[in-house]
């Protein structure tokens, strides 16, 4: 039997963000800042290649592992959560993460 590790597969998650500078609403513009701090640290953190950003800046792209696409998912769902608790409002209409193809991804630019 060969000692041949299986690949670790990579789906790439698509996490939609609004421009900061846009929120009116000060309660909300803060609960959106921080949601996007703790997604720019976890992501990155769980990321096999660099991030990347849209080049509308709307979106921010990470690559993840397979083995670590349930810890993101759970990782994302907390700060989103702690969020709303904190600042009473609903990020999740805000901030949202779905899963896109790698040429997408390859579209955007690199994270700086």
């Amino acid at each position: 039997m060969n000692n041949v590790s299986s690949p670790n597969f990579k789906g790439v998650y698509k996490v939609n963000m609004p421009n900061v500078q846009n929120i009116k609403d000060e309660k909300e513009k803060n609960a959106l800042a921080e949601t996007m701090v703790y997604t720019l640290v976890m992501g990155s953190n769980y990321s096999s290649a660099e991030p990347r950003v849209a080049k509308d800046n709307s979106a921010v792209y990470f690559k993840i592992d397979n083995k670590n696409d349930k810890a993101f998912e759970a990782g994302f769902k907390e700060i989103i959560n702690e969020c709303n608790k904190q600042f009473n409002t609903d990020m999740a209409k805000k901030v949202y993460y779905n899963k896109v193809d790698e040429a997408e991804y390859n579209k955007a630019e690199v994270l700086k």
